[in-house]
């Protein structure tokens, strides 16, 4: 389906398993695609881009470990209308090649600034995953200009501080059965991955690149943005939450959103946790195709 050969990484790269399972992936995205790279000065993005390319341009963003493959789902509504460009996020695993990544939240917002650049892109609309929901927030308030309308799906902190679970499934993950436990916390019985997306996901757990995991910083991710930092929003924005969330109380991330962001529109998804996007992909599609429009 791509137009475009992937680069093959070098012999000593450690990803070449990973890479492979992500091609893996791949192969469920039920749309025609291209994947390709983008210089940027944090390195060589990744970008896989599908829909018409005369439509308005909508920038996706996943969710950390679940890179630009968690889209398949999604992808099939959302480029019926739009151009659609799932951006695989740099320093996360994903198929990016970071280089000098510095990991503040300026940083991550002036990457993305180069994507937008280098893909002729003057304004575009945004949905984030998790992590992606997290970089959607922070790039709306450090260049609101270039965003029409933004949504944010279980954004990482952003509203409200990770439950203490968070920490401890997240630094199980490498231990024997660590990828099922955090599966099974964040999933419950209502969704079981694709066995070609929950082989991916193993792979980028258990994939040891130091370029790839990044050390937080004082001023980087995660993060709870200020009560003035979420009053000086200025992009219409959308926020949707499981009802099953884990990661922290769905309802207080809910208030404290409806209470700071001017004019948002917030609601609680009903029989979905975390990754919503999947688990309740027909009703999240329709959402956010109704936001934008």
């Amino acid at each position: 389906m791509s137009n475009h050969p992937p680069i093959i990484p070098s012999r000593s790269d450690s990803g070449i398993p990973y890479y492979q399972t992500y091609e893996e992936s791949l192969a469920l995205w039920p749309v025609d695609y291209e994947a390709f790279y983008l210089s940027t000065r944090f390195g060589q993005t990744h970008i896989i881009a599908s829909g018409p390319k005369d439509a308005p341009p909508l920038v996706l963003l996943h969710g950390a470990l679940f890179s630009s493959t968690m889209w398949y789902p999604n992808i099939a509504d959302w480029s019926g209308k739009y151009r659609t460009y799932a951006i695989d996020i740099i320093g996360d695993k994903n198929k990016s090649i970071p280089v000098d990544v510095d990991g503040t939240r300026k940083g991550y917002a002036d990457w993305l600034l180069d994507v937008f650049d280098n893909l002729g892109i003057k304004k575009a609309y945004m949905v984030g995953l998790s992590l992606g929901g997290l970089h959607v927030m922070n790039f709306v308030l450090r260049a609101a200009g270039r965003v029409e309308k933004a949504v944010l799906l279980s954004p990482a902190e952003t509203f409200v501080a990770f439950h203490q679970n968070f920490y401890k499934y997240a630094l199980g993950l490498v231990e024997p059965n660590g990828v099922d436990n955090f599966l099974k916390w964040m999933m419950g019985d209502r969704y079981v991955l694709h066995a070609n997306f929950a082989k991916q996901f193993h792979a980028g757990v258990m994939w040891q690149d130091e370029r790839r995991h990044s050390k937080p910083k004082a001023d980087g991710f995660p993060y709870v943005f200020t009560d003035n930092e979420l009053q000086s929003v200025k992009a219409p924005m959308l926020l949707l939450l499981g009802e099953h969330e884990v990661i922290y109380d769905p309802q207080s991330a809910l208030d404290r959103a409806s209470t700071f962001v001017p004019g948002i529109e917030a609601e609680i998804v009903k029989n979905a946790g975390h990754v919503l996007s999947m688990e309740q992909s027909e009703y999240v599609n329709k959402r956010v195709l109704s936001f934008f429009t």
